[in-house]
C-alpha cells in the first residue's frame, strides 16, 4: 500500500521538523496539536511564568503552524474588503486579501488575559476598549502592558484585544464559541490543549476565571473593567 501526503501536510511537517533544534519535543508536539508556531509556545510558556501571566486564546485553523513566523497573522483590516464582505483565512490558515493581495495566516484568537492575585487565584485583565461598544478605544493599562511584553517575544503577535471582554457596536454581533472550537491555555508556564468548548468551559472553572457564554456558546455579556 503506497501512502500518500499532501503538500499541506508535507509542510507541517517541514515547519515541525526545522523547529526541533530551536525548541523542545513538548513544544513541538503542542504546537502540532494547537497550530500555534513551536517558538510561540516556548514564549507563552516562558513569558506567563516569568510574570505571573494566564491566557486563553482560540487556536488558528489546522495546518497554520506550518506558516506561524513565516507570514504576517491576520489582522483586523483583513477581515473584511472594502465593501465590508468577511474575508476568511481557507485551507492550512492562510488566507489572501482579495483588494491587496496580501496571504496573512490564521492568527491567534485571545479570548481571556488574567495575572496571578496576591490572594491567591487570578484578577482579570480587561483586554479591550473600556467604552463597551466601541469598536476601538484604550485598554486597561495593565492589559496593554502585559500584551506588549507577550508580543516582543512572539513570532506571531497578538492581534487584537480578548473577545470575553469585547462587547460589540449595536450593528455587530459578538461571536461566542462553538462546540467544537479549539483552545489553547498558558498558565505560569503551564501549556493545555483544550480540544474543544466542553473542555475550555471546564478549564475555566479549574481556575476560578468568570466564563461568559451560555450552554450554546451565547455571549452573555463582558464583565466590567
Amino acid at each position: 500500500m503506497t501512502l500518500k501526503a499532501s503538500i499541506a501536510e508535507l509542510a507541517v511537517f517541514q515547519r515541525l521538523n526545522q523547529a526541533r533544534s530551536q525548541v523542545g519535543p513538548a513544544e513541538v508536539l503542542f504546537a502540532q496539536e494547537s497550530d500555534i508556531g513551536p517558538e510561540d509556545v516556548a514564549t507563552f510558556k516562558e513569558a506567563t511564568r516569568r510574570y505571573g501571566l494566564l491566557i486563553v486564546m482560540r487556536c488558528p485553523k489546522r495546518g497554520a503552524v506550518a506558516f506561524q513566523g513565516i507570514f504576517r497573522p491576520k489582522r483586523w483590516a483583513d477581515g473584511h474588503d472594502s465593501g465590508g464582505n468577511t474575508v476568511k483565512s481557507g485551507e492550512s490558515g492562510l488566507g489572501v486579501h482579495p483588494e491587496r493581495r496580501n496571504i496573512f495566516v490564521s492568527d491567534y484568537d485571545m479570548m481571556s488575559l488574567w495575572t496571578k492575585a496576591q490572594e491567591g487565584g487570578y484578577r482579570k485583565l480587561f483586554a479591550s476598549s473600556l467604552t463597551p461598544g466601541a469598536k476601538q478605544g484604550a485598554w486597561q493599562r495593565e492589559a496593554m502592558d502585559a500584551v506588549r511584553l507577550l508580543n516582543t517575544g512572539l513570532q506571531s503577535r497578538l492581534q487584537h484585544g480578548a473577545q470575553d471582554d469585547f462587547t460589540p457596536p449595536p450593528d455587530r454581533k459578538h461571536p461566542g464559541v462553538k462546540p467544537d472550537t479549539r483552545f489553547a491555555a498558558f498558565r505560569e508556564g503551564q501549556a493545555s490543549y483544550l480540544p474543544d468548548m466542553a473542555a475550555c468551559r471546564a478549564y475555566y472553572g479549574e481556575w476560578g476565571l468568570s466564563w461568559p457564554y451560555d450552554d450554546g456558546g451565547n455571549f452573555l455579556g463582558a464583565a466590567k473593567p
